[in-house]
């Protein structure tokens, strides 16, 4: 996609658009399947309802800029560029940013919300965990680190692979 649509030249952002994962949602029961106990305890692999609506570009996206094409940078989109920069507005099913959190304005109202189940992350599970359990037990050797919960049980109702869960 990116060799395509993407001009150096004249694209000084990228934006993306948010998705999220509330953690008020149930964990995914695959994550029962770990190899250990970081691996049990990302929160990349645990939750992956999200809310199926993703805000327009603009609206709680994020961006990657390159600092020299940038005059003015905000929150959620860059303000101004230098004279001959853009956005470039990074399509949905290109990429989109995963961002974990509890729901907006207190409460819970947010678990309502029509949701999707996306396992996307699963595909960078192997690697994700084994860079952390790398990374605990290097920091492990200088500092004081809590334990681990230990890996969910793994049942009878989960299926042997995350395909098969079924999705709403």
């Amino acid at each position: 996609w990116m060799e395509n649509k993407v001009s150096t030249k004249t694209h000084g952002a990228f934006s993306f658009q948010n998705a999220f994962f509330y953690l008020q949602w149930k964990d995914d029961p695959w994550v029962a399947a770990s190899k250990t106990q970081s691996e049990a305890g990302l929160i990349t692999l645990r939750k992956t309802r999200r809310r199926s609506k993703l805000h327009p570009h603009k609206q709680r996206s994020k961006y990657i800029c390159k600092p020299r094409d940038v005059v003015e940078a905000g929150n959620h989109f860059v303000w101004e560029f230098i004279t001959g920069r853009s956005t470039l507005n990074v399509p949905a099913d290109a990429a989109i940013l995963h961002h974990y959190r509890v729901c907006e304005f207190g409460g819970d109202d947010c678990v309502e919300a029509p949701s999707v189940i996306d396992r996307t992350a699963y595909k960078y599970r192997e690697k994700l965990s084994d860079v952390v359990d790398k990374a605990w037990q290097d920091i492990g050797k200088h500092c004081y680190l809590p334990e681990l919960d230990p890996i969910p049980l793994l049942s009878s109702l989960v299926p042997s692979s995350p395909d098969r869960i079924p999705t709403r």
